[in-house]
């Protein structure tokens, strides 16, 4: 099911594959991709017994440019706004770098719609101050140049070097629906995002840090901070993957999101993490 919804008075795409009413698990795309690279995992959800859904980032794929910073809780707003276009009153969420700090935000925003989450190649800490100055320059280039000013220096950077050319290929070809406009505001919008640290102790849902051995842009030491930090949280380190290791390693991070769902089925309504959540929400 391919559909539109209204989100502050523009266009966003979703897609969803599974039947209506079975357990959802929503993917945030990370940046520069949009939602149709999850499309494989819709299809394993779909084969799974549950409902896969992603949405695009406005700006990307299909859904259409904020013309402002698109701030991570913006993005959170988002995600909410496909479950209720869902009619999911909660779900899995499944992020990677970008569509993680997202992920992050939806928890901070909406702790009783969170059944679990899977935080891909992605961390808790803000961009330092170099970070954010680097981002503006990205932004700068996107508008002035084109998105591809951006992408084709960063896309190689976000795989492992023993990669096959194939999986460059694919991503690029994800990325080829990024607008000028739609890169310079995501990328003002991750500038401005603060840092989730001091949240990760008031997690109550289980969670699952996914991490590429060979990821060059979030070091190994962030990834395993974040999985430190919430509680009962697991640490998956994929290896030969990189920064998008749900493409490299489709079947190890498949694995590790079916072991997440695994353990949210496992706790039952009267478990002390369901009635924790319940009192947070």
């Amino acid at each position: 099911m391919d559909r539109r919804l209204r989100f502050e008075g523009r266009d966003a795409f979703l897609r969803a594959e599974g039947a209506a009413g079975a357990k959802t698990v929503l993917f945030l795309h990370p940046f520069p991709l949009d939602g149709s690279c999850w499309t494989d995992y819709l299809g394993r959800c779909a084969a799974a017994g549950l409902r896969g859904a992603s949405v695009d980032a406005p700006g990307f794929g299909q859904s259409i440019a904020a013309g402002r910073p698109f701030t991570m809780d913006d993005l959170a707003r988002l995600a909410a706004a496909a479950l209720d276009a869902l009619g999911a009153k909660s779900a899995t969420l499944a992020g990677c770098s970008m569509g993680g700090y997202a992920t992050l935000a939806f928890h901070r925003l909406f702790p009783g719609r969170l059944d679990g989450a899977a935080l891909l190649c992605t961390k808790a800490s803000a961009d330092s101050e170099e970070a954010k100055k680097r981002r503006e320059e990205q932004a700068r280039a996107a508008l002035d140049k084109g998105p591809e000013a951006v992408t084709a220096t960063l896309l190689p950077k976000l795989l492992s070097p023993s990669s096959p050319r194939v999986v460059l290929d694919r991503a690029m070809s994800f990325a080829r629906s990024a607008t000028p406009q739609g890169v310079a505001d995501a990328l003002r919008g991750m500038a401005l995002r603060p840092d989730s640290t001091p949240d990760l102790p008031r997690w109550r849902v289980p969670a699952v840090v996914v991490a590429g051995e060979d990821d060059q842009v979030i070091p190994a030491a962030e990834t395993a901070a974040l999985a430190r930090g919430i509680p009962g949280a697991t640490h998956a380190v994929i290896g030969g993957a990189g920064h998008l290791a749900f493409l490299e390693k489709p079947d190890e991070v498949w694995s590790a999101i079916q072991g997440l769902i695994a353990r949210e089925e496992r706790a039952s309504p009267a478990s002390p993490v369901a009635e924790d959540r319940k009192a947070g929400a």
